[in-house]
């Protein structure tokens, strides 16, 4: 769902200009040699700061009892934020902070409130002071990582448990998330977003690495695999800079996307998270699809980037800035992304992200939002893959990396 993210920027040293080709066989060919040669060298370990933004992640914004604060928006909860810290614990081998975040989630976002498997998206405090859920509706980026994380935990702690919980999810998010128009399934944003015949659809929600996970054990996940990389090449193609908007429109009659406002057609506090997705399935299963898509979109970035050495934190569909300020977490989801087709400025990128890092956190350290992500984009950035390799995949019948 949306909410209004801002954090500070600490200004450092750009790189020069890389150069790149569109459509270019040799690009392509070193592309696929480069992911190649890179399968074989992922982190067996988390690195220190991992493992020290981790801990401090936990003591600063779980409670005791599970409960994710986001202190930057009124100390409310949502099911982002619950996820996000099941996958990060998952990933940290961390099996009480999985246990307890979880555990909040289905007892104040589901229990009594919603009658399937999903999660209500918002909780805090009314306005008569009373601690409650705000919003029943679920969020389906938020669904779908807290059953990816269920997967991986009952594969790492091997707890059927958590396996059975997950295709409950699963199996509601397809029956209550994904729509079919246009003889394609998409994924909804969630249940209150459509009017008529008209969807507002998340590109940043989609996630073919988890769709291939989910097909372990539904089949019809494989189709939205599928749909992930002709939604983001159709939508992409809808913006100058070829970088994908926040939101979208999709008629259901029709299955015909289109932009939205002119807040939503921006690439901003969504969209970045859309790079974080497509390079840990570049990673983990070498679609070439993902090469395709990358190479294409991030030309704007790989062209824009060397002028001032930094990004605007929201850019219209035009190219134009709509921001005077950076978003670290915005950098951090880039740069796994460009690590595979630009790595002196996914290197430059890496560079300015870790120079906020001070004593546990990045930046701001009350900024929720912003330590999630650029803790993802570090751990992929530096190929810490965790539950995705390893023990936790033996016999799962994924492509991944060795």
């Amino acid at each position: 769902m949306e909410l209004d993210r801002r954090s500070e920027v600490v200004e450092s040293r750009g790189w020069g200009p890389f150069p790149y080709g569109r459509g270019s066989v040799l690009t392509a060919l070193m592309f696929s040699m480069l992911l190649s040669c890179r399968s074989v060298s992922s982190s067996t370990a988390p690195s220190e700061i991992l493992t020290e933004s981790w801990k401090a992640y936990t003591a600063r914004f779980i409670q005791q009892d599970g409960r994710v604060i986001d202190r930057k928006a009124g100390g409310i909860s949502t099911s982002e934020g619950q996820a996000y810290a099941m996958l990060r614990a998952v990933w940290m081998n961390d099996r009480s902070t999985f246990d307890i975040t979880y555990t909040w989630a289905v007892n104040n976002l589901n229990s009594g409130i919603r009658t399937d498997h999903l999660w209500a998206w918002k909780w805090g405090k009314d306005p008569q002071g009373k601690w409650r859920v705000l919003d029943r509706a679920f969020a389906s980026d938020a669904d779908q990582d807290a059953a990816l994380a269920l997967i991986l935990a009952s594969r790492v702690w091997n707890e059927p448990k958590y396996l059975a919980s997950a295709r409950a999810a699963v199996a509601d998010l397809w029956n209550h998330g994904t729509i079919e128009a246009g003889n394609r399934r998409y994924l909804l944003a969630g249940d209150t977003l459509c009017k008529g015949s008209e969807c507002k659809i998340n590109p940043s929600y989609y996630a073919p690495y988890a769709y291939r996970i989910f097909a372990q054990y539904d089949k019809n996940w494989k189709e939205l695999a599928d749909t992930s990389y002709w939604l983001l090449t159709e939508v992409s193609r809808l913006t100058r800079t070829q970088l994908p908007p926040d939101w979208v429109i999709l008629n259901t009659s029709t299955g015909t996307l289109k932009l939205g406002t002119a807040k939503d057609s921006s690439f901003s506090y969504d969209a970045f998270r859309t790079y974080w997705r497509i390079a840990l399935d570049a990673e983990l299963n070498k679609d070439p699809r993902a090469e395709t898509w990358l190479k294409e979109t991030l030309a704007w970035v790989i062209q824009e980037w060397p002028k001032r050495n930094k990004l605007a934190a929201v850019i219209a569909s035009s190219g134009e800035p709509r921001a005077a300020y950076e978003s670290p977490e915005m950098l951090a989801g880039l740069m796994p992304a460009l690590r595979l087709v630009a790595p002196e400025i996914a290197d430059a990128m890496h560079r300015k992200i870790q120079s906020t890092y001070s004593q546990g956190a990045w930046s701001d350290k009350d900024s929720y939002y912003l330590q999630n992500w650029a803790w993802f984009g570090t751990a992929l950035y530096q190929r810490y893959l965790g539950p995705f390799v390893g023990r936790a995949s033996a016999g799962a019948g994924l492509s991944l990396v060795n």
